[in-house]
């Protein structure tokens, strides 16, 4: 998980298409709200487009204004959220698609942040027999603002989660912290789930069997180079990170990559350097000698990512430390708990509880 993004800094708008679909299902004139709002239709290529997030909360708006005004009877979130596609993403709908259960699927939720939104995060939490997939949005965006965004992205959820599924149903309920609205039972009809508005998160609750539940799509081969790719990709979007270990010291290329690499693939974390290697297209030992002579080593950047991650997971609201242990790849809550006070000087309860982050070490 990124970084939280600056709540005013521009977006990439690479769903563009996806809001010209769903308008033009919807009846909805797009251009004239884009131009309306002062977009230039222009750049609106999806690997390049930008726009800020206060634009396109009133471009949601205005279509839900718009569906009900022309008497759609579509509800406008519902619509967005099923018409999304990674089209100009290919690798990641790859990625899902050959995933052998639906835990591994869940690997991508990690990708949403650098590749669609860099606001939005989501967390894959376990509690006895039950599952559930948390949304985060950053910004400070108020919820009575955000729902429309919030129902749109679990469409898209429960969407993928059918293709995967056939008709075996994902979710058994939706918590949603906004009221229900007049159209709230056109979701719940829609993504066959009880809908428990105004509660605490939002999150979409389901069968833990079915995390590990085999898909018969699985393809092993192409799935890990699916993966790879969209790594590569990451990496290639934006100027390497500075290194976590170097503040704002120019860093060893290779310990910025393997670190963008955790960061971006957090399965990473819990699977040892062969794994690692694998991922940067190299030879474990090859990795180990090329890292002696960065003056570094697997063990110390393991460390740094996983009390970076470690951070900014605890500060999300509802953070359960044996789900965070579990996603930095450790056993169990002991060892992660241990290995945080040997970073941080206190135990992971007392910081989760803390309102502000320290700066990196």
């Amino acid at each position: 998980m990124p970084a939280a993004a600056h709540p005013d800094a521009p977006l990439p708008f690479v769903t563009v298409t996806n809001w010209i679909r769903a308008a033009r299902r919807c009846g909805i004139d797009i251009e004239a709200l884009f131009l309306a709002e002062g977009v230039d239709l222009a750049g609106l290529h999806p690997t390049t487009a930008l726009i800020r997030p206060a634009v396109v909360g009133r471009i949601m708006h205005r279509c839900l204004s718009e569906a009900q005004r022309l008497g759609c009877p579509h509800h406008f979130p519902i619509v967005l959220g099923d018409t999304f596609a990674f089209e100009y993403l290919a690798d990641v709908e790859t990625f899902i698609s050959t995933s052998a259960t639906l835990r591994d699927a869940a690997r991508a939720l990690d990708w949403i942040p650098p590749l669609v939104n860099p606001l939005m995060t989501f967390e894959l939490q376990e509690f006895g027999d039950q599952a559930r997939i948390t949304l985060h949005l950053g910004g400070g965006t108020p919820v009575d603002e955000a729902w429309p965004f919030i129902e749109a992205a679990f469409t898209t959820l429960v969407k993928f989660s059918r293709t995967l599924l056939g008709d075996l149903p994902l979710a058994g309920r939706l918590t949603q912290r906004h009221a229900a609205h007049a159209r709230s039972s056109l979701l719940a009809e829609h993504l066959r789930v009880e809908l428990e508005p105004d509660a605490d998160i939002d999150a979409l609750w389901f069968d833990r069997a079915l995390l590990d539940r085999p898909l018969i799509g699985a393809l092993p081969s192409l799935h890990e180079l699916a993966a790879r790719r969209i790594t590569e990709e990451i990496a290639r979007r934006g100027p390497p990170p500075l290194s976590l270990a170097n503040g704002d010291h120019e860093a060893h290329p290779l310990v910025c990559q393997i670190e963008q690499a955790m960061l971006t693939d957090p399965t990473l974390l819990g699977q040892g350097l062969p794994a690692l290697a694998t991922a940067l297209g190299l030879h474990a030992r090859t990795l180990q000698r090329r890292l002696r002579e960065a003056g570094d080593s697997h063990s110390a950047i393991l460390d740094r990512v996983r009390f970076h991650l470690a951070r900014q997971w605890l500060a999300a609201p509802g953070a359960r430390i044996e789900s965070v242990s579990a996603r930095l790849g450790f056993t169990d809550r002991r060892s992660f708990t241990q290995a945080f006070i040997r970073w941080a000087g206190v135990p992971p309860s007392r910081f989760r509880d803390t309102p502000q982050l320290p700066p990196d070490h």
